[in-house]
């Protein structure tokens, strides 16, 4: 007997260290977007770039919603899934109903400022989603900098070699493209076509310029409070747009995750650090036990200094390790949380326990469901 009872006490030893170890959440480094470190510079005297440097503007597909009214996007593509306030003044018209088709469109004032296509059935032209980076240099005209004009103001973007593989952008008669390019496969991941307007508002590369300087208004507190709640739903329709691209099931949306993810980020905003240790809260392994989360394996992508969901969730892409966390086909589950301009995205998978609990709830039903005469 007292063999017996050392052979168990030992058995329940190692079980206590492999939870303790194995179920201990993987972390990677925080990601911080271009915006970062990108430089606004004012000049004295810039040079402008002739018209004839610009392509023709497409005459089909997509971009030609941009500077139309609303009512052409309804009667086009009916209303959207979701209609949600950005930090720029514009409204995201989400629709999301199915991956081949997803797009996000940009209404300010009821006109489209810009559209968003990440679905590889939507008429992007001349582009298109799936596109090797090769085609497009082949097809494109694509410089180094690239000059926008707006009244008597001069706005110069420069691209870094960065940039030139991964978010080139593109200049046509009164129209901007941005093209975002998974650097693993080469191919094009999405499109952002935008006014002069809003890429000069968004500032998403280095930039030079002479004259009056576009400056968004801040959001009220409460307006901040719906954009962030916003961005955390893109970031999970775009989550699911990449792995459903990559032929990976999509991950269910958790409220509790949901939380944990938003009170981290609001937490290294307010406590100015950017990490998965919060000196108030813990590691993500203390974060999720507090709000009785049970898994199996837990991991978390950080992100600062990206403008919006879509730049973070391409920066997120593009990097090795936080590419190997989002594209895992272990997680089933994910909560996304922002605060500003701090992004959280957590991945579970569930317990056995819980696995195997669904599974008979499932079951459960289906036995009690009516069966047709």
């Amino acid at each position: 007997m007292k063999a017996l009872f050392r052979i168990l006490m030992i058995c329940a030893a190692i079980a206590l260290i492999g939870f303790m170890f194995f179920n201990t959440p993987k972390e990677n480094e925080p990601l911080e977007g271009p915006n970062a470190n990108s430089n606004i510079i004012p000049q004295t005297q810039l040079k402008q770039e002739p018209v004839a440097g610009a392509m023709t503007r497409p005459q089909t597909g997509i971009s030609t919603l941009v500077g139309k009214g609303v009512q052409t996007v309804l009667e086009q593509y009916g209303e959207p899934a979701r209609k949600e306030p950005s930090s720029f003044g514009y409204q995201w018209w989400v629709y999301n109903t199915d991956v081949a088709t997803f797009f996000m469109v940009g209404i300010e004032n009821n006109v489209v400022t810009q559209v968003y296509i990440a679905g590889p059935e939507i008429d992007a032209a001349p582009f298109k989603v799936g596109q090797k980076r090769d085609e497009i240099y082949r097809m494109t005209i694509i410089d180094y900098e690239v000059t926008v004009t707006m009244d008597d103001s001069i706005f110069i973007f420069s691209m870094s070699e960065e940039d030139m593989q991964t978010r080139l952008l593109v200049k046509f008669d009164g129209l901007y493209a941005q093209l975002y390019i998974d650097r693993e496969t080469s191919e094009l991941q999405g499109i952002r076509y935008t006014n002069s307007e809003t890429l000069v508002l968004h500032q998403p590369y280095e930039m030079s310029y002479q004259g009056e300087l576009v400056r968004r208004t801040p959001p009220s507190s409460f307006l901040q409070q719906e954009i962030d709640v916003a961005s955390g739903k893109q970031l999970d329709d775009l989550l699911n747009v990449t792995r459903i691209h990559h032929a990976l099931p999509p991950l269910e949306r958790e409220e509790s995750l949901e939380e944990v993810a938003k009170m981290h980020s609001e937490d290294m905003k307010v406590q100015n650090f950017l990490g998965h240790d919060s000196p108030t809260y813990g590691d993500l392994k203390k974060r999720l036990q507090a709000q009785n989360i049970d898994y199996s394996e837990a991991n978390e992508n950080l992100a600062t200094a990206y403008f919006d969901a879509i730049e973070a969730m391409h920066g997120w892409t593009n990097s090795p390790e936080h590419r190997k966390v989002l594209l895992n086909d272990q997680y089933t589950s994910v909560g996304s949380g922002v605060f500003v301009n701090y992004y959280t995205q957590i991945y579970l998978e569930p317990t056995s326990q819980k696995l195997d609990s669904d599974k008979q709830d499932t079951e459960e039903l289906e036995k009690n469901e009516p069966t047709s005469p």
